[in-house]
């Protein structure tokens, strides 16, 4: 480089060309502008003209997803996935049917989920495959953006931490559409940056791609529309100093030439950003119509200090300890290297700042989404830390950075830097892969009992006083196999001619009073038992001792109770 202060690239640092601004003309001295102008420029051409690691970038990606898909199968379905699963496999009239009344915001995922399992079928590692792969995909993107704002080591850095946060090692292993959204946030992300880092003025073809990835995006989860806000953010930060440079005195012709440029690609990313979302705009017209579905959360603490600052994103305490130093360390090697060049204009400063742009978007695609939601939340119930898995890869490049920081030009401390990492995930991908560790649900352990003792033709009944993402009766249609021969006296409506997703059933008296338990000699009783232990009173079980059955045996696995009834 031909400035002193302009660190090379291949020295661990980074900095980017930014083509829709440029550093002020009034007030700042011509040497250290044409210092900045320089240094931007000499490290643009190099960054845009090397060659994408497509191949780091593929095989990280395959690890990535190798990671997530690993011991997948091992933990039992829970109610979220049971919607995913139930509402996939329904005949498509049913499933449009359904996303009419329900669950639109999940519509575009479970019509992709449908044709999947029409292929694959309905396991839990088959259903989860997705996911995985969507990780893999999303570890990808990671590794081709940071490249292109930062350096080689330190997308592979990035790469690595984001396969194994463990946010992601969560949602590569969730049969819903999260995963999916994280890529398509990283995809768009490169996609734009890739438009607004080129030397080249941006093709048609160029936001065809960006539009379709955002659209895409929206339609498998309204709420990456934040995603595509924080795009407008990034494109609003850059164009900045363009507008001041304009009004200045030197260089002025320059200034005028990139304001236009600027101008131009703002105008078209709006232009392309209103075609992706009236594209999709009977999906969000529909998923806010529905917005009632997520009351529950007002019933639920989930913006508890554990809840964002450690569940949010890391799932352990000393993993959130270790990662929100990192975080810190990225900020605050981002906050110095801005002051130190802040005479320079915001826009030059950021551009020869190292890893300048690359922490602003970081920041932005991580923080922006998270207080959006927790502003939003403070008038209706919106806030979820699952809602936010789509800024999981960004978080993952924060602690990257801070992990580059400290490294500087050693290497070996970047790699004990990426050991601690992995060291500290590892537990926690442990933790994840066991039995019961989706909302401590035990269906398929449920099931095998259920099949173990009851014969074809004896009746059946499941306690229906849980929260719908723990009911037993969803183990009947997760892990139907046990469950084969039975009658379901209880049901009144099944899931595939239901309005919702589950099943519409009768309680235990309206059943008898119809008659269903006329020809039942024998019941199977499935009850929900609590961590603690307890049984609800309003389980159904007391209604059946009363019209005659008798306990005569009962046998308990994980959460659930079978008891064997007869008169």
């Amino acid at each position: 480089m031909t400035s002193a202060s302009t660190p090379s690239p291949s020295a661990g640092t980074s900095s980017i060309p930014v083509p829709l601004g440029g550093p002020r003309s009034g007030g700042v001295r011509a040497a250290d502008r044409r210092a900045a102008d320089r240094g931007s420029a000499e490290w643009g051409a190099a960054r845009t003209a090397a060659r994408p690691p497509i191949r780091l970038a593929v095989v990280l990606g395959l690890i990535a997803a190798v990671i997530s898909a690993a011991g997948s199968w091992i933990p039992s379905f829970w109610g979220d996935e049971a919607a995913s699963v139930m509402s996939a496999q329904r005949p498509l009239p049913s499933l449009f049917h359904m996303v009419g009344h329900i669950d639109a915001v999940h519509g575009l995922y479970y019509l992709g989920l449908h044709f999947w399992i029409d292929l694959f079928g309905a396991s839990p590692f088959s259903t989860r495959l997705p996911s995985a792969l969507a990780v893999g995909a999303m570890v990808a993107g990671v590794v081709l953006l940071v490249d292109r704002l930062g350096t080689r080591r330190l997308a592979v850095i990035a790469g690595v931490v984001a396969a194994v946060l463990p946010r992601v090692t969560s949602m590569g292993t969730e049969t819903r559409s999260y995963a999916i959204g994280a890529a398509l946030a990283v995809w768009s992300t490169w996609a734009l940056v890739r438009i607004v880092t080129s030397r080249h003025r941006a093709s048609r073809a160029d936001w065809v791609a960006y539009g379709v990835l955002a659209g895409a995006g929206v339609g498998v989860f309204v709420y990456f529309g934040l995603i595509v806000g924080v795009h407008a953010l990034l494109l609003a930060a850059l164009a900045r100093d363009a507008r001041v440079s304009a009004g200045g005195v030197a260089g002025a012709g320059a200034a005028g030439g990139r304001l236009r440029e600027g101008a131009d690609v703002l105008r078209a990313w709006a232009a392309t950003v209103v075609v992706a979302l009236l594209a999709v705009s009977p999906i969000v017209v529909f998923s806010v119509a529905q917005r009632g579905q997520v009351s529950f959360l007002a019933r639920r603490d989930t913006t508890s200090p554990r809840a964002l600052l450690v569940e949010l994103w890391f799932g352990d305490a000393r993993f959130a300890v270790v990662a929100w130093a990192l975080v810190g360390v990225a900020v605050v090697a981002l906050v110095v290297g801005l002051l130190h060049r802040a005479r320079d204009g915001w826009t030059a400063a950021l551009s020869v700042t190292p890893r300048g742009v690359l922490t602003v978007t970081a920041l932005l695609l991580a923080f922006v989404p998270a207080v959006s939601l927790l502003v939003l939340n403070l008038a209706v119930p919106a806030f979820s830390g699952r809602y936010l898995s789509f800024s999981a890869p960004a978080v993952a490049i924060l602690v990257a950075i801070g992990i580059d920081v400290l490294a500087s030009r050693r290497t070996a401390v970047a790699v004990l830097g990426v050991a601690l990492v992995v060291g500290l995930a590892a537990p926690v991908w442990l933790d994840q892969r066991g039995p019961y560790a989706k909302n401590a649900t035990g269906w398929q352990d449920l099931g095998a009992l259920v099949g173990e003792h009851a014969s074809a033709g004896d009746a059946l009944v499941f306690d229906e006083s849980p929260k719908p993402s723990i009911e037993p009766r969803l183990a009947l249609h997760t892990y139907p196999d046990g469950f084969e021969g039975l009658r379901d006296v209880t049901l009144k409506t099944p899931f595939i001619d239901a309005d919702g997703w589950r099943d519409d059933v009768l309680t235990v008296p309206e059943a008898a009073a119809a008659g269903r338990f006329d020809d039942a000699p024998r019941v199977w009783f499935v009850e929900y038992v609590a961590a603690d232990g307890s049984t609800s009173p309003k389980s159904g079980l007391r209604e059946l001792l009363g019209d005659g059955y008798v306990e005569v045996d009962s046998w308990s696995t994980h959460r659930a109770r079978l008891v064997e009834l007869e008169r």
